[in-house]
Formats: structure tokens, C-alpha cells, sequence
């Protein structure tokens, strides 16, 4: 019989830097999957909000047979902390009990900022867009490809001109999304 008093007991100095790499590894693995998981999440209510907005407008084209904002002519950013005609029309009117505000970040409110830095997150609306259309409410960054799809499927070419891209994800404007390419949803086109 062999025996055991002698054998030590424990880990040795491998066996715990082996375990250790494992729970860095698997702590690293659902870091970066809460991260996406969040990202995606904030793009879900960029798109929601900017439906809604999207809609307030439309109704209040529907009742005052003209868009809100008019003297938003040099672009507004959309935010509960900023003001904007687009704001008052449509708060006013009662067509959108509150402004959205980026989950995120805002820039801030005044438009010489927007053009300085048009990196941050921002819900834009200008009255005289200046490429593809006029009348258009944007998002100034998505953080996922993923959202930029939504962005497609929701808003498809419709003009048949397929040199232009996605009707209404364009180039132009003070807004970039992930991929380069802004979100303009316009209600005139040029």
C-alpha cells in the first residue's frame, strides 16, 4: 500500500495561472458581449425615437398642410435639453409629449458646435436640408452596422434610381453614421 501523507495538497503555481488565463479569457469573452449587447440597445432607441419623430411630423403635416420647424433652416439638434421651432411645433401641438434625447451623449445645442464637431451623438432636424432633399430629420451616429441595416430595410430605395443608394441614407448633411453615410430621413425631395 502507497502511502498518501507524503503527496501535497493544493494547486500548483501552473495549474492556478492555467485557471486564471481561463476566467480572464471568459471574463473578456462577456465583456465585449455586454458591450455589443448594449450598443445594439442604444441603436434600438435611436431608430424608435426617430420613428416617432418621424411620425409627429407627419401629423402635423397632415392637420397644418405644412412642416414643422420652418425656421430650423440651418439645422437643429433634436434633444429635450435644446431648443428648436421642430421642438416648440411639435411639443406645443401635442403631437410628441417630449423630445428624445440620445441615449448616449448630446452635443451640444448650438449649431456652429454641430459643424465643429459632428462626431457626437445627435438627433438632427433641418428645414432646408442642402443634398437630397428638404424638410429632413437625421442621426448623427449609429454604433452598430447593425442599426444601419435596420436603417435600410426600414427606409428602402423607393425612387428606382440606384446610383443614389438608400433613399434617404445619403451622404450629405452634418450627420455620419458608422458606416460613413448619414441617416436623412427627408420629407421633400429636391
Amino acid at each position: 500500500m502507497i502511502k498518501k501523507s507524503n503527496l501535497q495538497k493544493g494547486f500548483t503555481l501552473i495549474e492556478l495561472l492555467i485557471v486564471i488565463a481561463i476566467i480572464g479569457l471568459l471574463a473578456s469573452i462577456i465583456s465585449t458581449s455586454v458591450n455589443s449587447a448594449r450598443k445594439k440597445a442604444r441603436d434600438t432607441k435611436r431608430i424608435a425615437d426617430m420613428e416617432q419623430v418621424i411620425k409627429a411630423i407627419q401629423m402635423y403635416h397632415i392637420d397644418n398642410n405644412e412642416y414643422p420647424g420652418y425656421d430650423d433652416y440651418r439645422g437643429a439638434q433634436i434633444s429635450s435639453q435644446c431648443s428648436s421651432d421642430l421642438k416648440s411645433d411639435l411639443v406645443n401641438g401635442e403631437y410628441i409629449s417630449e423630445f428624445p434625447s440620445d441615449p448616449r451623449a448630446n452635443a451640444p445645442c448650438d449649431y456652429a458646435s454641430l459643424l465643429r464637431n459632428d462626431t457626437d451623438f445627435f438627433y438632427g432636424w433641418d428645414s432646408r436640408h442642402c443634398c437630397e432633399g428638404y424638410d429632413c430629420v437625421s442621426i448623427n451616429k449609429l454604433e452598430t452596422d447593425w442599426g444601419v441595416e435596420q436603417l435600410g430595410s426600414k427606409y428602402p430605395d423607393t425612387d428606382g434610381d440606384d446610383s443614389n443608394g438608400i433613399q434617404f441614407v445619403t451622404g450629405g448633411g452634418h450627420a455620419n453614421i458608422g458606416t460613413g453615410a448619414d441617416f436623412n430621413y427627408c420629407f421633400n425631395r429636391r
